[in-house]
């Protein structure tokens, strides 16, 4: 006989199924951290959205008159495979000061971002 039939044994059938039995848990593991990132990137999609929704509002309010700065809330509907965004601004006045709160809801009320800022009424007198 070959001395290298002698030497060359392989592995036996229990070793290759134990062999795939750790590689298939190994495998179930990481597709369950892909699942968890997937969900974790669409809730930062959804918060990247609800923050730039806070922010133009904000950004609308600095060109509103003094007067018309009061409180409001809207839907904003986007496309049918993205949530649906319900806006609300608190406004209170302290003095020449007013607070504004803008609150973006999303997942039926859920999930949420808020955006506090301060206006001053510069036609008041000192």
């Amino acid at each position: 006989m070959n001395r290298w039939l002698l030497r060359d044994k392989g592995f036996t059938l229990m070793e290759v199924m134990i062999a795939l039995v750790v590689l298939s848990v190994a495998l179930l593991a990481l597709a369950g951290l892909q699942i968890i990132s997937i969900r974790g990137n669409s809730f930062g999609n959804h918060m990247t959205e609800a923050i730039t929704l806070a922010k133009d509002l904000m950004e609308e309010m600095k060109n509103e008159e003094w007067d018309d700065i009061v409180d409001w809330s809207d839907d904003w509907p986007l496309p049918p495979e993205t949530p649906f965004y319900h806006r609300v601004c608190t406004v209170t006045q302290s003095g020449n000061i007013k607070t504004v709160t803008v609150t973006v809801s999303w997942d039926n009320g859920n999930h949420r971002v808020s955006l506090v800022t301060n206006f001053a009424d510069l036609r008041a007198s000192p």
